[in-house]
Parts: C-alpha cells; sequence; structure tokens
C-alpha cells in the first residue's frame, strides 16, 4: 500500500499512527497522532502524547517513509477510547493543504502562535511565535524567547526548509498569553 493510501484508510479509520519522517539525509523524526485531513503535499495530524490530545502538526507528505499502525498502536488507541480523550479528537476548521502560503494564511487570520520547525541536519532550528506576514516563499513569525519577550523584528523563514508546523498545543496557548514586549528606558 502506498503512503497517501495509508495516511487515507488510518484518517477513515480514525486510527492513531505513527508516522515516519526523513527530514534530512540521514535523520528522521516521528509524528504521533490521528490524521484529521491530507492533500498529496501535507498532512493535517491532531497529535497525541502520553494518552492526551495536544495541538495540531502538519507535515510534508513527501517525508513521511512509514506510516505505523500496529498491535502497540491498536493499544494505545484503544487506551485513548477509554480515557476519553478520542472525542477531543477533530478540528472546527477547515485548512487549505495545497501550500505552505495557504496554511500559513489561515493560521494568521485565527491569529495563532506557532512553532515553525526546520529539523535537517544542516539546519536544526524552530521559532515560535504569531505570524507577521506570509509571502510565496517565505513566511515571517515574530519570535519570542523563553522568557516571553518578543524579538525586535521577524524572522524570515523559506518555506523550503520547513519540516514541520505546530499549532494550538497547550504550550503554545499558555506561553502566548504571558509574552511580552521589552521596554526602553527613556
Amino acid at each position: 500500500m502506498k503512503i497517501l493510501e495509508k495516511i487515507k484508510y488510518h484518517k477513515e479509520n480514525k486510527q492513531r499512527v505513527r508516522l515516519y519522517r526523513r527530514v534530512s539525509k540521514g535523520k528522521t523524526e516521528t509524528s504521533n497522532g490521528y490524521i484529521l485531513d491530507y492533500s498529496d503535499k501535507f498532512i493535517l495530524i491532531h497529535e497525541s502524547d502520553d494518552f492526551k490530545i495536544d495541538g495540531y502538526s502538519i507535515v510534508p507528505v513527501k517525508q513521511v517513509k512509514k506510516v505505523r499502525y500496529d498491535k502497540s498502536d491498536e493499544y494505545f488507541n484503544q487506551m485513548m477510547i477509554w480515557e476519553n480523550e478520542i472525542e477531543r479528537v477533530g478540528i472546527d476548521y477547515a485548512i487549505n493543504l495545497s501550500n505552505w502560503q495557504s496554511i500559513f494564511e489561515l493560521l494568521q487570520t485565527k491569529e495563532l502562535n506557532v512553532v515553525v520547525e526546520c529539523e535537517g541536519a544542516e539546519i536544526n532550528h524552530f521559532t515560535i511565535g504569531p505570524i507577521v506576514k506570509t509571502g510565496k516563499k517565505h513566511v515571517h513569525i515574530l519570535y519570542f524567547n523563553t522568557e516571553g519577550y518578543f524579538e525586535d523584528s521577524p524572522s524570515s523563514i523559506d518555506y523550503k526548509s520547513i519540516t514541520r508546523i505546530a499549532f494550538e498545543t497547550q504550550y503554545l496557548t499558555i506561553f502566548g498569553k504571558y509574552t511580552r514586549r521589552r521596554t526602553v528606558d527613556k
């Protein structure tokens, strides 16, 4: 079964899967959760971790090298049902998964903070914050640091280097409430 056929199957059957993603030569990352939607280019996942549903991520289909749903995943899925977490799986709005620009434009209209990850071997870095501007080749994020301070100007991220984005996680929701701008003493 081809990757897109597996993605479709697990989406339709509402099964928690593990995606093995090759993000660069010799480097693989995993994503766990429920596939909510997909296109030939991107997958929208409702992430799960430690028996909790926690936010969404979008990853490129071309990275996915394996979709796992084995006996352990089946049992994990059953525990999610017993814990009533499965009832939380879903999203209240549609995201156009045709390209990064359309994805970021929708998230920007929702005024959501995002984590943009570049997980490759050469570029291994993430940016966290609100979306300031989208373009044909780049997105601009106003980064905030671990003390909640915004940078003075937005970071520009090339779509080609993005391997994963996350939004509406508990971390982003809580941290986003406590961001701040530096004050300049006069």
